[in-house]
């Protein structure tokens, strides 16, 4: 397959794209503040102006604090699930969040609304042990769902590989309703399809772009009936974007398995293959993310957590900096 080149019951959400490990078991807080797991910001990844887009899978529950930053939200806070309005108790662990999350004057993180968006939705076509297929997408389950059987109505939650596969971090039933895929849309020689799934009804110029799709699906084909660019757009208020993601290096970028491709010329990304990572960066002048951080999920951030790795990180280029002014000056010196 071608890839084009570019908070819960009681705590807020994310794991997103800054999570730190793979999906971690649920912890329950019984305060008075919300807050959901996995966010991996750094006091130095918001610099005040507007918010940070996170997007990423919901780590865990608790009071939280998560990789030493914890994300707060009213109890009222607005929550949209596929689209549909829910509450804060609708939060399960492994769904896909996307929040905009703003630092007050104490520190906190807070973000008034919470998006969870699913990867794809429909009828299960096939199931072979842990791998199913659903709207012809191909998925590898974690193989805690037992009871997945052809025919059952899911929704799927995930991150996509930069084959198009889902790694799914949920798969929950789902009632019979309009049938839903997000994904890369792409030519081939029988018309325009996101993964095995044919599509009808879809502007050929959104080929090479990731889409979210609504209608409805018959032998293996969908008949669009909504369409929208999924390209960050949503998360309003955002100057910065830190995503969870599968990516591989592409030349001196990074292709998420999202299908966008992220500016990196630091060679933050994996030399060869691919990795889970969270990806951290800034919108330019044309919406592009131009990455200035990335990590390996799961990586250990050692002493201190994030605000310790954020300390060593300006430490090091502090003395980087120091460096290089003391070998200009031996330099000016032996000239002279």
């Amino acid at each position: 397959m071608s890839r084009p080149p570019l908070i819960s019951r009681r705590l807020l959400l994310t794991g997103l794209w800054l999570a730190g490990t793979a999906i971690a078991r649920a912890q329950s807080g019984r305060g008075t503040d919300q807050g959901i797991g996995g966010t991996g910001l750094t006091r130095g990844d918001d610099h005040g102006i507007g918010g940070t887009g996170i997007v990423g899978v919901i780590q865990r529950f608790g009071s939280i604090y998560v990789n030493g930053e914890r994300i707060t939200y009213a109890n009222d806070v607005p929550v949209r699930i596929d689209g549909e309005a829910a509450s804060t108790k609708a939060l399960r662990i492994g769904q896909l969040a996307r929040v905009v999350a703003t630092r007050q004057a104490d520190g906190t993180l807070v973000t008034r609304n919470i998006t969870i968006a699913s990867e794809v939705a429909g009828p299960i076509e096939s199931v072979k042990g842990n791998e199913l297929t659903v709207l012809g997408q191909k998925i590898v389950a974690s193989g805690k769902e037992t009871k997945l059987r052809a025919g059952a109505h899911v929704a799927v939650f995930g991150l996509r590989r930069t084959d198009g596969v889902i790694v799914a971090s949920l798969v929950e039933p789902r009632r019979e309703a309009a049938a839903r895929v997000t994904g890369l849309v792409e030519r081939g020689a029988d018309g325009l399809h996101i993964g095995g799934l044919k599509l009808s009804g879809v502007d050929p110029l959104l080929v090479g772009q990731r889409v979210q799709i609504e209608g409805s699906a018959t032998q293996g084909m969908m008949q669009a009936a909504r369409t929208r660019i999924d390209d960050f757009s949503d998360l309003v208020g955002a100057s910065r974007l830190s995503i969870e993601a599968y990516v591989q290096r592409s030349g001196a970028n990074l292709q998420l398995g999202s299908g966008l491709i992220a500016r990196d010329s630091s060679r933050f990304g994996p030399a060869a293959g691919e990795a889970r990572m969270v990806v951290n960066g800034a919108f330019d002048r044309s919406r592009g993310l131009q990455l200035d951080s990335a990590r390996a999920v799961g990586r250990p951030m050692g002493p201190g957590g994030w605000n310790g790795w954020w300390r060593l990180r300006r430490s090091r280029r502090r003395d980087g900096r120091r460096a290089a002014l003391r070998g200009r000056a031996r330099r000016k010196q032996a000239r002279a």
